[in-house]
């Protein structure tokens, strides 16, 4: 078992997603409507949806998912869903990190992808895994400026050619 992920960082305070969340998600979701037409088809999502996101990510043993809040307010400004284990390949995954327009720009994504990724560091493992899909690339450049390699290029049914990138943590693994 991993140690427990870590309740916060300098300005952020993580929360595992609860159902009385879902209402602040739906408008950190519906913030990026962009990023819903790529995943979802249409430019906002309803409630329905939050949920199922949250149901089909916690199906997967070993995943979790989790609110971003600013430590200083306690506004709901993000959401991160992540994996131990991807059953399809057996590496540790990043499956989504989605911040609110409003709050972009401010560095929240990089500080809690800094503190996932000691998180990682911490439980042995050796690299972290992330798609991005090819209608979204444009987030590329901000997953190579932290770190981040493309290694494969993949076609799914559901969301077209994705973008694997990988960061290599350290040798010596769980993986």
């Amino acid at each position: 078992m991993p140690t427990p992920f870590p309740t916060a960082s300098s300005r952020l305070v993580y929360t595992p997603v609860a159902e009385r969340d879902f209402p602040e998600l739906l408008d950190v979701y519906n913030s990026n409507p962009a990023y819903m037409e790529y995943a979802y088809g249409q430019r906002a999502v309803s409630l329905d949806a939050v949920a199922q996101d949250h149901a089909d990510n916690l199906a997967l043993e070993g995943s979790y998912s989790y609110c971003l809040r600013e430590s200083s307010s306690d506004s709901l400004i993000g959401i991160a869903q992540f994996i131990l284990k991807n059953p399809r390949d057996g590496h540790p995954w990043l499956g989504l990190i989605m911040i609110d327009s409003r709050a972009h720009g401010r560095g929240y994504a990089k500080e809690f992808l800094d503190c996932l990724i000691a998180w990682y560091r911490e439980n042995g493992y050796a690299s972290l895994h992330l798609g991005v899909l090819e209608k979204n690339q444009a987030v590329v450049p901000f997953y190579e400026k932290v770190g981040f390699a493309a290694y494969e290029e993949r076609v799914t049914e559901k969301l077209g050619r994705v973008i694997c990138m990988a960061y290599p943590i350290h040798p010596g693994s769980q993986e």
